[in-house]
């Protein structure tokens, strides 16, 4: 990968070819003047520039791949085809993208090497994603996959398929079972005895999919309570350097951004961003509503939590309950957009309207990701990103159904038009993604408009401006300011709204975090959490942050120490005072590690 000063890049494309035989075509081999292996089935594209091919039919096999396209966070994605031709004779390759292969070009390690190596809860998370995959790959007749380890990978908390094989006899989870009982002997000696049972029973066909997919919630659950984490959220919007208005929101509002100004059940648990349609005195007033609805609604939704002792009696709590709540949240929005639209006889492109992400967190150690248009969410951890939503466009509807490879459905002329958005038709209409993902480790959640996403503008600003807000633990609210001036910068041409989801396990939270994150409002409440989820719940399982105190900080640890040492040593004078000042005003700040750039305000 190749970067300039202003993080732009020329990315090394590196694909898998299904069914290239490692024999006849070894590592160094050109495939069709375009496409050089570099080892086994991995090859490199060396014109990421210029359309692939792709089949003048979609075959069933390819089109199952599209029709997955919905699941980018496990499966990888069709590219196009490498043509080789032998004398009369021409094979053809499907070439896969967003494969689990790294950035040096080498597997990521299969599911059995990932799972010895996991944490307690990490080993649950990855059999549950498992159990995820199970409905949608039977639906497509490619549900062996999942019994085959070698094509099971796996790259930070994300199982991810290498590629698809076709069911020749029928799967069942019986056979997934037994698959898992030999995993057993490297289970982690919290969870060994209640894997063993569920591993078993799972093998004598006494599960159900949901049966066995709510056992592993209970026992991850189990888990995540002796896990604590931290949650901090903030967030900003700007009109940008070419509009005259905005017609973005967000959660918290940019006027919001102290905890004593939220509703106190969703302080630490929500972030949602909108992007609103309909022009002036349309968009924004789309926008602004789906947000005070939402917000009103889900306080009365962890309201009643509260109310219920769900802190008491986690195993109480039912997912699939939640996310059956969000989507009546979100149908709630659009109505009353819609009754409004009716209202003011708005028709066609006149209906105001708006998009959304949210990302909710009703405990630790799970969040709920819920999205209609293209306001997308991605998360960051320390190695690498990956998108979580799909937008709700053309091109992609025309790639989910099975029509068009990716790369040649993005080049339509309305390929960017959204097909749905909060307020332009009825709720019968609608179809909200909402997504349930595991937290068990360090990663940031980025929230974001199209005004930053468009362009790829993600992708160049990654390793420079956005990965080392978690890396380096940078001030949140600095962070977003930070990322709608490069958004201006870069794009310019829509308003821009950002919200930004860190999320830290306390058992990896250093000395530096400890100063930034134990400083609360005089109005919040210590125990707020404890009240929510249980009063045995350690006190730093959340950690109140005000995040204008926050971004004013020196997070750095050398400060941290010379601070605790000028404390300790005050009693022994003023001369020691004075030398410990002395060389506090010598120690380094932390740097901020963005190059410089041009703002353009």
């Amino acid at each position: 990968m190749v970067k300039d000063d202003q993080s732009t890049f020329i990315s090394q494309r590196y694909l898998w070819a299904v069914g290239l035989s490692e024999e006849a075509f070894p590592a160094g081999t050109l495939l069709g003047d375009r496409y050089r292996v570099v080892e086994s089935q991995i090859i490199s594209d060396t014109q990421i520039f210029k359309f692939p091919d792709i089949p003048d039919e979609v075959a069933p096999y390819v089109a199952a791949y599209l029709k997955l396209s919905r699941l980018p966070l496990h499966i990888p994605r069709p590219y196009g085809l490498a043509k080789v031709t032998d004398g009369e004779n021409t094979q053809e390759f499907l070439l896969l993208d967003r494969a689990p292969i790294s950035i040096e070009g080498k597997l990521y390690p299969d599911i059995k090497e990932s799972w010895i190596e996991a944490s307690a809860i990490r080993q649950v998370h990855l059999m549950w994603q498992i159990l995820q995959l199970w409905q949608p790959l039977l639906d497509v007749g490619m549900v062996s996959t999942l019994l085959d380890p070698e094509k099971i990978r796996v790259f930070g908390p994300w199982v991810r398929i290498l590629e698809l094989l076709v069911d020749e006899d029928e799967a069942k989870l019986e056979d997934l079972g037994s698959l898992w009982i030999d995993w057993l002997e490297n289970a982690k000696p919290e969870i060994s005895d209640d894997l063993a049972d569920f591993c078993f029973a799972l093998s004598r066909g006494e599960f159900t999919l949901v049966q066995a997919i709510a056992t592993l919630d209970q026992l991850g659950q189990t888990q995540s309570e002796s896990l604590p984490i931290s949650i901090r959220i903030a967030s900003g919007t700007d009109k940008g350097p070419r509009r005259d208005h905005n017609e973005d929101n967000c959660y918290p509002a940019p006027e919001r951004q102290k905890r004593s100004q939220q509703t106190k059940v969703l302080c630490d648990r929500l972030a949602i961003i909108c992007d609103g349609l309909g022009g002036h005195e349309g968009g924004e007033v789309a926008s602004s509503m789906a947000i005070y609805i939402i917000e009103k609604e889900l306080e009365a939704i962890f309201t009643e939590l509260e109310a219920k002792k769900i802190e008491n009696s986690l195993e109480s709590f039912n997912p699939q309950e939640f996310m059956g709540k969000l989507d009546q949240v979100v149908r709630s929005a659009n109505d009353q957009i819609v009754a409004l639209n009716d209202q003011h006889q708005r028709q066609a492109q006149q209906r105001m309207g708006t998009t959304l992400v949210m990302a909710v967190i009703p405990h630790p150690h799970e969040v709920y990701i819920v999205n209609v248009g293209d306001s997308r969410l991605y998360w960051i951890h320390e190695e690498s990103y990956d998108q979580v939503t799909v937008d709700d466009d053309v091109s992609t509807r025309d790639v989910i159904l099975g029509y068009s490879f990716f790369a040649h459905a993005a080049q339509r002329v309305d390929g960017g038009s959204l097909i749905q958005a909060l307020g332009t038709r009825s709720s019968e209409a609608l179809y909200p993604r909402i997504q349930r993902l595991p937290l068990d480790e360090d990663c940031l959640l980025l929230l974001c408009s199209d005004g930053l996403s468009d362009y790829d503008r993600i992708e160049e600003m990654m390793d420079f401006h956005i990965r080392p807000i978690l890396t380096n633990n940078l001030p949140l609210g600095q962070s977003v300011q930070k990322l709608i001036d490069q958004a201006n910068e870069r794009n310019g041409h829509d308003n821009v709204t950002i919200a930004l989801m860190r999320c830290q396990l306390a058992v990896n939270v250093d000395d530096s975090d400890e100063i930034e994150n134990t400083q609360p409002n005089e109005d919040s409440d210590t125990n707020q959490f404890q009240a929510f989820f249980g009063e045995d719940l350690p006190l730093e399982t959340t950690n109140i942050t005000n995040i204008e105190e926050e971004d004013t900080k020196d997070l750095t640890p050398t400060s941290k120490l010379n601070w605790g040492w000028l404390i300790g040593l005050g009693v022994l004078g003023m001369f020691l005072i004075i030398g410990a000042i002395a060389f506090t005003q010598f120690t380094p700040k932390q740097t901020n590690p963005d190059p410089p750039t041009n703002q353009n305000k």
